[in-house]
């Protein structure tokens, strides 16, 4: 990890450490990596491989999916925010969206190899990390579903279909009619 304390500080209290003991707090800040960014600068690209785990120190960050030619913004990353956690856990699998800087800003990047090297020689601190990890992706989870289920109320009542037409200029469509 870098020598500037301020970073070094920033990574401890931070939503991803800040809630371990000191012990393993220590082991894993030693393993990151702090890594300034600016806004429009890709911190993680769709379909490419890699390994990482980044957490948002300073700054901000959006994160986008494809669907074809088309980018779509799925929600905006601020200190604290985790990204990179489905390919760091499991190598195999490409990352699956962008994450670009919307500010200048640092993140902190584990990578999987030191993660690995707390794993092997069976240190506590790698448990550690992988509970605080789930509890962060299970808190996103539940705001996913919270945000899905309200979309589902919005479609059964009409509001969104409503709102979509009113939005791109198309009817909407009528109850009962095939349209495809």
């Amino acid at each position: 990890m870098a020598s500037n304390p301020d970073l070094a500080q920033m990574l401890l209290r931070s939503k991803l450490l800040g809630q371990m003991d000191q012990t393993h707090r220590a082991a894993l800040a030693l393993r990151f990596e702090p890594r300034p960014f600016s806004a429009g600068q890709v911190l993680i690209s769709s379909g490419a491989a890699g390994s990482e785990l980044l957490e948002v120190l300073a700054g901000t960050a959006e994160v986008f999916v494809r669907d074809g030619d088309t980018r779509f913004r799925v929600t905006e990353l601020i200190p604290g925010s985790l990204a990179g956690e489905l390919s760091f856990f499991d190598p195999h699998t490409p990352r699956s969206a962008d994450v670009i800087g919307s500010s200048e800003g640092i993140v902190a990047a584990l990578p999987r190899d030191a993660y690995l090297s707390l794993v092997a020689d069976q240190h506590p601190a790698a448990a550690a990390l992988e509970r605080v990890v789930m509890n962060i992706v299970a808190a996103r989870l539940k705001r996913t579903d919270t945000r899905i289920g309200g979309l589902l109320e919005a479609h059964r009542t009409g509001g969104l279909i409503d709102a979509l037409g009113r939005i791109f200029g198309r009817p909407t469509p009528t109850a009962g009619v095939n349209d495809g």
